[in-house]
C-alpha cells in the first residue's frame, strides 16, 4: 500500500488525518554522510548469519559513514547488529557469516572482499577494536605486560625494552596503578574494570586511523569512565583518529559522540548530530531509547519501558520492525518500510510520522526538557528494622606472591536489612565485587565475620552446615555474564539447573512452565530455550543469568553489576522487575553498580566504597543531594547526563586521596554521623 493513497489510518481507537504533518522527503542514500572526509564508508551493506533455524538477516541494507577526527556512535538494544557492524569491517565474523550485498570503502581501496591475509596488515593499523567482554579478549595465561608488547613487536620493529616502556607509559594512561608491577600478573588479578582499561591498552598501542570501540566503558565506574572518555578525546585530537563507538549508555554518547546513529533490528533508524538525536529526537524508537534512562526517571517518578520485545531477524516484518512496538504506529508501519527522510542536512530518519501525510505527534519531552516533578516517596527503612545480612569488621587479603599482598577490604561493617535495596558504589577495585562474594561465602574472609540471619557464612564448617539453607536464600548475579554461565548448557538447562539440584521441581511439563515464566520476566520468548551461551549476545547472557537467580526465589539477591551490560531499554525491564518482586516477595537486594542515576532511583540506601573502606553510607537522597565526603563529591560529578551541551561543559570534580591511608592496613576510624542515617569519613 503507497503512503500517497492513504488519506486517513487508525492508530488505536482514533481516526486521524494524514495531511496535517509537516513535510520532509526521503533522504537520499548520499545524505547519510556527515561532513568532513569519509575513511569508512559502508554502503547498503547486509550481513547474515545460516542458522539451524534458517538465515539470521544480522545487519540490514545499512548505509553510514565515519569522517576522520570525529567519533560516531551506535546506539540500539542489544541484538540489534551495532558489534556485526563493527566486526563485518574488521572481517572478523564466523564461518556462518556473509555478506549479502553492500560495498565497504576506506579510502583509496575497496576492501569487501579482502580475504583475512589481506586484512592482517589493516587490523592495528588501520583498524583497533576495543570488544565488549575483556575477560574473554584477554588471554587468562599470560601477563597483560606481554598482551601488549605482544601487539606492538608483531606490527613494529623496536627493542623490547622499548616495547616495555611502551606498554608502562599505555597502562598509566588507561589509570592502572603500579603498573610496572601490574604488567607481570595475569588477567585474573585484575577486576572487570581493570580489565577493560588493559584492553583499552592494547587497542591504543598502535595508535591506529580507526578505532572500533565495543561498549568499552560498561564495566567502568563513572570516575574511570570519565577518565577513559577523555583519554579517548585527547587521544582523537592529537592522532586524528576516527571512533566508532558502541554503547548503550546515552550520557557515555552525550559526552563524546559528534553524530549519532539509532540501530534497530539490523537496520540505521535515525541518524543525527549528537544535539539533533538528544534535544530534537524524531523516531519513536528514540524516544523510547531517551524515556527509559533513569536520570529522566529521577525527575518525572516513572521509569518508561519500551514494551515488548525486538522481532525475530529470522524474517523481519515486511513494515516497520518497531511498529508493534510503537503506541504511535499507522497502518503503514506493517506494510511498508519506511524510507529515510530528512529533517535536515545532518539529520535524517525512517518513521512514517515524518511523511508530509501524518498526523502531527508531540514528542515526549526528553534530555534537557524533562519537567521537574516531586519525587516519589521512598521506601523507609529504619535502623531498628531487622538485619538480613550482618558484616562485621570485614578484611579480605589476597596473597598473589611472596612478596606481594593485595589488601581488597579493610575493615567494612554494614547491614543489610530486611526488604531493602542497598547501592554499594565505587571505584573498580576497590572491593566491592570482593564483598559481593564474600557475603556468597565464595570467599573466606582474612578476618571479621559475617552473617546470613544467625549463620555465620564468613566460617567454613559453620557454611557447610546450613549450606542448602544458605543457598536457597541468597543467590548472585555475576558482573561476567559470559564466564557465569556454562557455554555448553543450553538456556533451559541453565535456568533449570538449581531447581532440580535443590529438587523443587521435577524434570517435565511443570520445570518448563517455569523456565519460560523466568524467561518472560527478564524479556526473552520461548526461541532462547533451546540456544546456548554463545549463540545470544551480551545482554541477552545477562538475562539468562538474571533468570536464574530469580528461580529459586530467594530473600537476599547480591547483584553485582546485573544491568552494566544491557542497553537502556531493557536496563528499564529489569529494574522495575526487581522493584516489583521486592514489593510482592520482599526481598533484600545488594545492588552493586557503577551507574550512580540507576543506584539513586532504585536503592533506599547506598555505600560508598574507596580504597577497600566504606567512606559514606546514607539514605539514597540524602547522599545524592548532600554528599559529604570528597571522594563521593567526585563520584557524584563524573556521573554522565544524556545532555551533550552540559557533558561537555562540564568539569570532574578530582579526589586525591591520603596516600598514607590507601597504603596502609586495617584503618580503625570509623564514619561520624552527620546527619541522621548520614555516615561519613573524615578525610
Amino acid at each position: 500500500m503507497d503512503a500517497r493513497a492513504i488519506a486517513k489510518t487508525v492508530v488505536g481507537r482514533t481516526a486521524v488525518d494524514r495531511t496535517a504533518g509537516g513535510a520532509c522527503s526521503p533522504l537520499p542514500a548520499a545524505a547519510l554522510r556527515g561532513g568532513g572526509l569519509a575513511v569508512l564508508e559502508l554502503r547498503n551493506l547486509s550481513v547474515s548469519f545460516d542458522a539451524p533455524e534458517g538465515e539470521v538477516q544480522a545487519v540490514r541494507d545499512v548505509s553510514l559513514s565515519l569522517n576522520a577526527g570525529e567519533t560516531l556512535a551506535v546506539v540500539g538494544e542489544s541484538g540489534c547488529g551495532k558489534t556485526v557492524l563493527c566486526q563485518s569491517v574488521m572481517k572478523l565474523l564466523p564461518k556462518t557469516a556473509k555478506i549479502k550485498q553492500g560495498r565497504i570503502l576506506i579510502p583509496g581501496e575497496d576492501i569487501t572482499d579482502y580475504t583475512d591475509r589481506q586484512m592482517r596488515p589493516l587490523r592495528g593499523n588501520i583498524f583497533s577494536m576495543i570488544f565488549q567482554d575483556p575477560m574473554t579478549t584477554l588471554n587468562p595465561t599470560l601477563p597483560v605486560g606481554k598482551q601488549i608488547t605482544e601487539a606492538i613487536h608483531r606490527h613494529k620493529k623496536v627493542t623490547r625494552e622499548e616495547a616495555e616502556s611502551r606498554a608502562v607509559d599505555l597502562l598509566n594512561l588507561v589509570g592502572i596503578d603500579d603498573p610496572l608491577r601490574r604488567m607481570a600478573l595475569q588477567p585474573h588479578y585484575f577486576s572487570g574494570g581493570m580489565r577493560q582499561r588493559c584492553v583499552l591498552a592494547i587497542a591504543l598501542a598502535l595508535n591506529p586511523r580507526i578505532l572500533f570501540a565495543d561498549e568499552p566503558t560498561t564495566s567502568l565506574d563513572v570516575t574511570i569512565q570519565a577518565n577513559m572518555l577523555d583519554l579517548l578525546r585527547d587521544v582523537q585530537k592529537k592522532t586524528g583518529v576516527a571512533i566508532m563507538l558502541i554503547s548503550h549508555d546515552l550520557g557515555v554518547v552525550a559526552r563524546v559522540a559528534d553524530r549519532v546513529a539509532v540501530m534497530y533490528a539490523g537496520k540505521i533508524v535515525e541518524v543525527g548530530t549528537a544535539e539533533e538525536i538528544f534535544y530534537d529526537p524524531r523516531h519513536p524508537y528514540t524516544w523510547g531509547l531517551l524515556g527509559a534512562l533513569p536520570s529522566v526517571a529521577l525527575k518525572t517518578g516513572i521509569l518508561r519501558q519500551i514494551p515488548g520485545m525486538p522481532p525475530s531477524l529470522l524474517s523481519p516484518p515486511p513494515g516497520d520492525a518497531f511498529a508493534t512496538r510503537n503506541e504511535y504506529a499507522l497502518a503503514i508501519d506493517y506494510e511498508k518500510m519506511p524510507p529515510m527522510f530528512r529533517i535536515s542536512d545532518t539529520h535524517s530518519a525512517a518513521t512514517w510520522l515524518l511523511d508530509e501525510r501524518a498526523p502531527r505527534v508531540r514528542q515526549p519531552g526528553l534530555a534537557r526538557s524533562v519537567p521537574e516533578r516531586p519525587r516519589p516517596a521512598r521506601r523507609a527503612v529504619g535502623s531498628g528494622e531487622k538485619a538480613i545480612v550482618r558484616v562485621r569488621d570485614y578484611v579480605q587479603h589476597f596473597q598473589v606472591s611472596r612478596s606481594y599482598t593485595v589488601r581488597a577490604v579493610r575493615g567494612v561493617s554494614f547491614e543489610l536489612r530486611q526488604g531493602e535495596a542497598f547501592g554499594l558504589v565505587g571505584e573498580s577495585g576497590c572491593g566491592k565485587s570482593t564483598i559481593a562474594r564474600a557475603v556468597m561465602g565464595i570467599y573466606a574472609p582474612t578476618s571479621g565475620a559475617i552473617y546470613f540471619k544467625d549463620h555465620l557464612v564468613s566460617e567454613r564448617r559453620a557454611y557447610r552446615k546450613h549450606r542448602r539453607e544458605i543457598g536457597r536464600g541468597m543467590q548472585i548475579i555475576f558482573q561476567d555474564s559470559a564466564a557465569a554461565l556454562n557455554q555448553r548448557m543450553t538456556v533451559e538447562e541453565i535456568i533449570s539447573e538449581p531447581l532440580l539440584i535443590n529438587g523443587m521441581y521435577g524434570k517435565g511439563r511443570e520445570l518448563r512452565a517455569k523456565v519460560l515464566d523466568l524467561l518472560t520476566k527478564v524479556g526473552m520468548d520461548e526461541t532462547y530455550r533451546t540456544k546456548r551461551p554463545p549463540e545470544i549476545s551480551g545482554g541477552q547472557r545477562q538475562r539468562v543469568a538474571i533468570a536464574r537467580s530469580l528461580a529459586m526465589e530467594p530473600e537476599v539477591i547480591v547483584a553485582d553489576e546485573p544491568v552494566a551490560s544491557l542497553d537502556v531499554s531493557i536496563q528499564a525491564q529489569i529494574v522495575t522487575l526487581f522493584q516489583q518482586l521486592q514489593r510482592e516477595r520482599g526481598f533484600t537486594f545488594l545492588f552493586i553498580a557503577h551507574d550512580l542515576s540507576m543506584v539513586h532511583f532504585l536503592c533506599d540506601r547506598v555505600a560508598v566504597m574507596h580504597a577497600g573502606r566504606l567512606v559514606e553510607v546514607a539514605p539514597a537522597d540524602q547522599l545524592f543531594d548532600d554528599p559529604r565526603h570528597p571522594y563521593t563529591r567526585a563520584l557524584l560529578s563524573a556521573t554522565p547526563s544524556p545532555d551533550p551541551a552540559s557533558e561537555r561543559s562540564k568539569k570532574i570534580a578530582r579526589f586525591k586521596p591520603n596516600n598514607d591511608i590507601v597504603a596502609g592496613d586495617i584503618v580503625n576510624e570509623k564514619m561520624r554521623e552527620v546527619a541522621p542515617g548520614h555516615f561519613a569519613l573524615s578525610q
